[in-house]
């Protein structure tokens, strides 16, 4: 116990020494791993207490390769605790922090190659040339956004412009709104109060037509039930008023299939459960379906070709022309009654109209149509302009950026092309996929939402796409990035269903950022 309490002693020693030499080179002594913002907090002259605020150590335990923390803070400068963070000094280039247990792992993370001090000359120190290319791009960059921010500045004014004349168009449009409804209402009073005396007026001549109808009607009624009785008495071959299964198997028109014979399912075709029938029920039942096979017969009608089933018949038997309808063959006055329906009923009066108007009626027939009209134009502005309203209303609240840099981007579409796909993405409205070889579009998803993480406005959503086979509906994330022109860098798949787009435009140059950027390189 003894030994291994001095050894750990002896072992903390070399690594305190071992972890200053590097530091040496700095104006404020530090352990190593340790960033400048940090140093601090490690003194030698006193404990040191883990980050966490839960254990305080002697200071002789930092960077003695052996875990005291939870946090992982007393060991910046070894791989000993999982969780620790190692600060990468990296002069002349940017400063990064890298997971503790990389350190001394064979792979030189930091371009200054403090991380790899167990054996020094694994690492050669790269970090004035990396420096140098991030600077000179850094540069570029600059240059970039310089000369984009320009640009910048036009669609910011143009955005701005375009938001003030969408705002005067509502403004204008809820004016028009207003009149547009007074004119419509003042169309409808007018039309109501024309139809009014046109139906006044109309209400002779659509009495006679009735009365002319209803005269047709009954003499098709009576001539029906002429003809009903007539063919009734003519199978009545004993004239007992009865009509029976003997008497109508002898009767060839009941044998539906010609086949010579008159059977049992012919006769219950006819007369369903009844033995016999007498004339009324021939009139109502029998006699609608008797009727076309006279018909058949006489070629006054020839059935569809293929109506092969007792269905296909009995629809046919049903419907041989409007004068066989079943409610039409009744025995009675009362079962010929037939109720059409309202717009039928006028559909028919009119058809059935055959008397000129006088003129005054006729004026008043043609001011009442020309009333109709124009109120079907009046309500057909109203909606033109209520749908204007909306798509105004939505495109204002829409986020065009923090100073509508992207309001002018609104509906424009752009093409990108692969070897398999042409790719087109309608800015703010949809992102579609369509195959070289053909086909429609396949949707990639529908605006969604601006979804960068430190700048909103570097990435753009597209949901629900099109579904994929047994998978999600697609969607589309756009990555935006400076450039002097609005155009699509390229278009991937990482994962399935969900796509990439990298986008370039003006709108995205904004050259306070790239000053900011340049800041954080330690030279």
């Amino acid at each position: 116990m003894i030994h291994s309490t001095w050894a750990r002693k002896l072992q903390s020693f070399m690594l305190i020494i071992s972890s200053f030499v590097i530091i040496a080179q700095s104006d404020v002594p530090r352990p190593r791993g340790v960033s400048l913002s940090k140093a601090s907090l490690f003194s030698p002259t006193k404990d040191f207490t883990c980050f966490d605020g839960t254990v305080t150590i002697p200071f002789s335990y930092v960077n003695d390769d052996y875990c005291d923390c939870f946090d992982g803070s007393d060991e910046p400068g070894t791989s000993a605790c999982l969780n620790g963070v190692f600060h990468c000094t990296n002069a002349g280039h940017k400063a990064q922090n890298i997971p503790s247990s990389r350190v001394n792992d064979g792979i030189c993370d930091c371009c200054d190659g403090t991380d790899e001090y167990a054996v020094p000359d694994i690492c050669t120190n790269t970090c004035e040339e990396l420096g140098r290319e991030a600077r000179a791009e850094a540069i570029r960059l600059a240059e970039l956004h310089k000369a984009g921010s320009h640009l910048r500045l036009d669609l910011i004014e143009k955005g701005n412009q375009r938001r003030s004349e969408m705002a005067e168009q509502l403004s204008q449009l809820e004016k028009d709104k207003i009149e547009a409804e007074k004119i419509k209402f003042e169309k409808e009073a007018l039309k109501n109060e024309l139809e009014n005396k046109e139906n006044e007026a109309l209400k002779v001549y659509r009495e006679a037509d009735e009365q002319k109808r209803q005269r047709k009607a009954a003499q098709e009624r009576e001539d029906i039930l002429k003809e009903t009785a007539e063919h009734f008495e003519r199978y009545d071959s004993n004239s007992d008023g009865i009509l029976t299964i003997d008497e109508v198997k002898v009767v060839n028109v009941f044998d539906k299939n010609k086949d010579g014979q008159v059977d049992e399912e012919e006769i219950q075709y006819f007369f369903g459960e009844n033995e016999s029938v007498d004339k009324d029920v021939f009139a109502s039942t029998t006699w609608p379906l008797l009727k076309p096979l006279l018909m058949m017969e006489q070629g006054m009608f020839k059935p569809a070709q293929d109506a092969h089933d007792e269905e296909d018949q009995d629809a046919e038997a049903e419907d041989p022309a409007s004068d066989l309808d079943s409610e039409d063959l009744g025995g009675d006055n009362e079962n010929l009654d037939v109720d059409l329906p309202v717009d039928n009923q006028e559909q028919e009066l009119e058809q059935e109209h055959t008397t000129p108007y006088d003129a005054e009626t006729q004026k008043l027939v043609d001011e009442a149509t020309e009333a109709r009209r124009q109120l079907t134009d009046a309500e057909r502005t109203v909606r033109e302009i209520e749908s204007n309203i909306r798509n105004i209303k939505e495109n204002l609240d829409k986020d065009y950026g923090l100073q509508q840099e992207f309001a002018t981007l609104d509906g424009q579409c752009l093409e990108y092309e692969d070897k398999e796909y042409v790719y087109k993405l309608c800015l703010f409205q949809k992102v579609t996929q369509k195959s070289k070889n053909g086909g429609s579009d396949v949707g990639l998803g529908n605006w969604g939402e601006w979804a960068g993480t430190d700048n909103k406005y570097s990435v753009m959503k597209y949901t629900n796409g099109v579904g994929c086979w047994n998978g999600p509906n697609r969607m589309t994330t756009v990555d935006i990035q400076c450039g002097l022109e609005t155009k699509l860098l390229s278009v991937t798949e990482p994962y399935r269903c969900e796509y990439k787009i990298d986008l370039s435009t003006p709108a995205a140059c904004d050259d306070s950022n790239s000053s900011q950027q340049q800041s954080h390189d330690e030279l």
